[in-house]
């Protein structure tokens, strides 16, 4: 009779550690790796390009991940100054989670000036902070007749020089840069080749001074389009060395590329913007 009860309890805890090790691997927590989406963080901004002194505007970043629409944010701050006046810029944070990968704040838009618009976005590892720009009310006309008076003294003076003119035009045609309004303190020098071939890897590099010494740890990305393309891909860069920033892209098309250089930290927001020939 015991040998009887014994196989019967035997049998029992067999029969119960099957049934837990065949229900095992539904409730490992186990991820496919193919689940995983390795796709870059990207963020697209919404604003309207003018408004008039006093307008309260509705600014939205939409946020994606590959094809993949991202809520799940840890953090979208819009940071909002008048060009050239960063250092007075204001930060709006806005709500979470997303709403189909969009996620907005209004702001009221006071002063007759050139805004720049940029949103900090923080989502599943990575940041990425594309800059926009409104036009309020018309504050470059005074910045306009400026330059038409000196047009026409410019125009006055190539009549008496007109062939010192020339020779200056011809030793700076060939840049393939613009620096814009440039800190005088801030120097960049690219490193980056002129020319590309579709489907290859490129190296983008920049090297950055502040005050003639290496400027480290700031922020860096290159903002890349195909000329005539509303579509722009934001690349966060890599300090490699100090001062020394590096990217790698890969062209799709080729044509005339555009390569904005974005460059942040608590001090400056600069931008320069390079022309990169893609066969």
């Amino acid at each position: 009779m015991r040998k009887i009860v014994l196989s019967i309890i035997v049998i029992s805890f067999i029969a119960v550690m099957s049934a837990c090790g065949e229900s095992e691997p539904e409730n490992s927590g186990a991820t496919n790796v193919n689940d995983i989406n390795l796709d870059p963080l990207a963020a697209e901004l919404n604003i309207p390009e003018s408004a008039e002194p006093g307008d309260e505007l509705d600014l939205q970043a939409y946020v994606t991940q590959g094809e993949e629409v991202v809520d799940d944010a840890s953090e979208v701050i819009f940071e909002v100054w008048i060009d050239s006046e960063k250092s007075d810029s204001v930060m709006i944070e806005a709500d979470l989670p997303g709403e189909e990968g969009i996620y907005e704040v209004s702001h009221e838009f006071t002063e007759e000036a050139v805004y720049m618009v940029q949103p900090h976005v923080t989502a599943r590892g990575s940041h990425v902070m594309p800059v926009g720009e409104i036009i309020v009310g018309d504050p470059v006309q005074e910045e306009t007749e400026g330059e038409e008076s000196n047009d026409h003294n410019h125009n006055h003076n190539e009549d008496n020089h007109g062939h010192n003119d020339a020779n200056q035009d011809h030793d700076h045609g060939d840049h393939s840069h613009d620096h814009g309004h440039l800190h005088e303190s801030l120097s960049l020098d690219w490193k980056t080749n002129e020319s590309a071939s579709v489907e290859e890897e490129v190296s983008l590099q920049v090297e950055v001074e502040w005050e003639e010494a290496s400027w480290v740890n700031g922020e860096v990305q290159f903002e890349v389009w195909k000329h005539g393309d509303d579509r722009h891909q934001w690349i966060s860069a890599e300090e490699v060395e100090d001062g020394l920033y590096e990217a790698v892209h890969e062209f799709e098309e080729p044509g005339e590329h555009h390569i904005m250089v974005h460059l942040e930290d608590d001090e400056i927001h600069e931008h320069v913007q390079y022309l990169l020939e893609v066969e």
